[in-house]
């Protein structure tokens, strides 16, 4: 008797492992987001400093992409890192405290597609001094799915994926 139920509690093991294995979403391996900011040469201190943002899909499946703390949603928090002539520029923007996200703070970007955004930095960033400006996303994108039907979800299913870019330079110069 031992043994069989040994052997039901060994069956119930593998069936709930093999289960549990098919029910994983694969994940596609490597690089599958990437950032390209662009600005003009220079902008005159005082007037807005806006760049262009875009986030590009390098699979071949369809991303949606949770907008959150990105500049496809505005600047809603610390999101770029800002130097000028090498010193770190304090954030002063507003901070945005989140609940749950709701279906429409996803974007679908298809495979191979863009989606692109243009912000101000000057709005959340203290850019009142002429200098030589870098600026670089600060690379995270707090949730990416791969099925529309699991949209939305609440922040402990989350997938988080850091997002690799290049940072621009800009000069600010007095009026």
């Amino acid at each position: 008797m031992k043994n069989l139920m040994f052997l039901a509690a060994l069956l119930l093991f593998f069936c709930l492992c093999s289960g549990e294995q098919s029910m994983k979403i694969e994940r596609p391996q490597g690089v599958m987001l990437k950032y390209v900011l662009k600005a003009e040469e220079s902008y005159t201190v005082g007037k807005g400093v806006n760049i262009d943002f875009t986030l590009k899909n390098l699979t071949k499946k369809t991303l949606w992409v949770l907008t959150w703390y990105t500049p496809l949603e505005g600047i809603n928090g610390d999101i770029f890192r800002v130097t000028r002539d090498g010193e770190e520029i304090q954030y002063i923007g507003r901070m945005v405290k989140r609940g749950s996200p709701a279906r429409k703070d996803y974007l679908r970007i298809g495979p191979g597609e863009s989606v692109s955004a243009k912000v101000d930095l000057s709005s959340a960033y203290d850019l009142s001094k002429a200098g030589e400006y870098r600026v670089e996303f600060n690379g995270r994108i707090h949730d990416v799915a791969f099925e529309e039907a699991s949209l939305p979800r609440v922040k402990d299913k989350h997938s988080g994926m850091d997002v690799r870019g290049d940072a621009v330079t800009l000069k600010l110069i007095q009026p």
